[in-house]
């Protein structure tokens, strides 16, 4: 087997095969990533997703020449608000953002559509600081606990490093929770941070770990880990602190291209490099034709 995979390796180097995925990839469609306006979330006020708050944010993955970060990330990006969450709202999203979108404002039936987008290959990026702005994640059974203590956490792979830098400390503002690592596990999820009182701060779902066919998922338990402005902002997308790489290779990871079996950027971190050679021999080996 040892020989096999290296025989493998040689021939990606070679590039018999991962050429074939880089021209695959170097083809993006633009990637939708939707989330409530004030309509949809009155309760949210500035950090609705038309909100003075997440205005940094949107500029900056809605940016080519800042997004594409010289090439290293391939799929182009565009934002877009609703008013309501049906289907109808998100027909051409590939993903929805829950940016404190409080309990009260999120009827069972957008829930629904949010949980059925997501089990049906949409991806969810979830910010659930309380027990009340956890709509979405409560449904699909990962809602959030309680208040944390330390706001503070960090992480060696994606979202904390990746094409926009790595990361050395996020930092949580205002009101911020925490996970239950047995509701992650327990469906699927992989616990990627820990805050400084070992609470679970950032959980992600691959494509089909949730279920069969499910899109990916994260959830972080801060909004203000990405906000640029209001009273707890921790993100300045300006001198380009920690957080704000954080939150910029955290949306690279997610929007990144996979396809079945054969993908070019494998480990999902929006860039090429050999990580995603030696994975795809290892995905090659495990049967994928």
């Amino acid at each position: 087997m040892r020989q096999k995979v290296v025989a493998v390796r040689a021939c990606l180097f070679g590039g018999c095969l991962f050429s074939a995925g880089i021209a695959a990839h170097a083809r993006p469609t633009t990637y939708v990533l939707a989330g409530p306006d004030t309509v949809a979330a009155p309760s949210s006020g500035d950090l609705s997703f038309d909100g003075p708050y997440l205005a940094d944010f949107r500029a900056n993955v809605d940016d080519p020449s800042v997004f594409s970060h010289l090439g290293l990330v391939q799929r182009p990006v565009t934002t877009q608000t609703f008013s309501y969450l049906d289907a109808s709202a998100i027909a051409d999203a590939d993903g929805i953002i829950a940016p404190w979108w409080q309990d009260s404002d999120v009827s069972a039936y957008e829930a629904n559509v949010a949980a059925e987008h997501f089990w049906n290959g949409g991806d969810l990026f979830l910010f659930q600081d309380t027990s009340y702005v956890d709509p979405i994640g409560a449904y699909l059974g990962i809602p959030t606990q309680g208040f944390a203590n330390s706001y503070t956490f960090n992480g060696n792979a994606f979202p904390f490093d990746g094409p926009f830098g790595t990361t050395t400390t996020v930092r949580m503002g205002g009101t911020y929770g925490y996970l239950d690592t047995a509701d992650v596990v327990a469906r699927g999820g992989q616990v990627l941070a820990v805050n400084g009182d070992g609470k679970p701060v950032v959980a992600f779902w691959d494509r089909g770990w949730y279920s069969p066919g499910a899109g990916r998922m994260i959830i972080v338990t801060d909004i203000d880990t990405i906000t640029s402005a209001g009273c707890c902002f921790q993100a300045d997308y300006g001198v380009f602190n920690d957080n704000a790489k954080f939150a910029l290779n955290l949306v690279a990871g997610m929007i990144a291209e996979k396809e079945q079996c054969n993908p070019a950027d494998i480990d999902g971190n929006g860039v090429l490099n050999l990580d995603d050679i030696i994975l795809f021999a290892d995905h090659f080996n495990d049967g994928c034709p």
